[in-house]
């Protein structure tokens, strides 16, 4: 049996196998770019957004990551507000 793709110059199917590694490489690059600027980026401000409305409630709150946590409590809701602390 014959080839039916028969190529008369190499070196054109060499630069279009170097191209279609280049294509995948550069569309991989680009989606890893991608989740780690806005995926992870949404991670992110989620959890931050989640810390400061749990802060805001003055309740001491839980934060943990792998297996170590802290108890966490806004700084405003432990200050007295001026004339409190005299017993007025």
């Amino acid at each position: 049996m014959k080839n039916p793709i028969k190529c008369k110059h190499p070196i054109l199917k060499i630069v279009l196998i170097v191209w279609v590694v280049f294509s995948i490489i550069y569309v991989g690059w680009s989606q890893y770019n991608y989740f780690r600027n806005f995926v992870y980026q949404k991670g992110l401000t989620d959890a931050v957004t989640e810390v400061i409305r749990q802060g805001q409630e003055c309740k001491a709150f839980p934060v943990a990551l792998e297996g170590q946590g802290v108890q966490l409590i806004n700084i405003a809701c432990l200050t007295q507000p001026q004339g409190e602390d005299a017993g007025e």
